[in-house]
């Protein structure tokens, strides 16, 4: 107990100091981002609005509430390469600073493990696409706007809403509605479909949560985050 005590309080006080800083991760004193909002009865992006600002002026608002080091700032971000990590054909993405090791980490081990062929990654992306709706756009931040998530290979692992499934199976799926992405299939397509079984899943596992998992009535197959939502 004391142990956990004392972790929470670092925890803490380093969040304090994060929450407060004049500079970002790469040691820029601005914070820059494009953002758009997520019309429901479009169903499309709003238009996009670009911010440029001091970086001491960054919000708690446009903070990960689950660790303020991560921002919407690009200056925050990291540039992966997945071509330098045994993946040559798939284009480089952005995630946040503090993840950026293990993601690394997580991709190399994917590709010395063999068995699963990652296509595409799509990570640090900035707009507002969930929480309430007021005057049909919405008004939360996504995880990938704290460049703390990545959704691997959406064209074989889809995003199913209305899903009322104890568990995650090709038939259980099907009761699903597909609302982004392909279909998950498993069966069709063993090396690029994710699975708690599947190698990929293992490596980003360790420190991330599959979308696969996750309570409620979505199954996010393609995506990981530290709360895998």
């Amino acid at each position: 107990m004391i142990r956990r005590a004392l972790a929470c309080a670092c925890a803490l006080a380093w969040a304090t100091a994060a929450w407060a800083a004049d500079t970002a991760a790469n040691g820029a004193t601005r914070c820059t981002y494009s953002t758009s909002q997520w019309d429901v009865v479009r169903r499309a992006p709003s238009h996009g609005q670009a911010i440029d600002k001091p970086y001491a002026a960054v919000t708690a608002d446009e903070r990960d509430p689950a660790d303020p080091r991560c921002s919407v700032c690009r200056e925050d971000q990291v540039r992966i390469e997945p071509a330098r990590l045994g993946w040559p054909h798939v284009a480089p993405f952005q995630v946040c600073a503090i993840y950026a090791a293990d993601v690394r980490t997580a991709l190399q081990t994917v590709a010395s493990s063999g068995g699963f062929r990652i296509e595409e990654v799509v990570g640090y992306r900035v707009g507002r696409t969930r929480g309430p709706i007021v005057d049909g756009l919405r008004t939360q931040w996504s995880n990938h706007s704290f460049g703390a998530a990545l959704d691997i290979n959406a064209r074989h692992n889809g995003l199913y809403g209305s899903c009322d499934i104890p568990a995650v199976s090709r038939e259980a799926l099907a009761s699903c509605k597909l609302r982004v992405g392909g279909p998950w299939d498993p069966t069709k397509r063993p090396n690029t479909t994710i699975t708690a079984a599947s190698s990929l899943y293992r490596a980003f596992h360790r420190f991330w949560r599959w979308g696969g998992e996750i309570a409620g009535g979505t199954r996010d197959m393609m995506h990981f985050s530290p709360s895998g939502y």
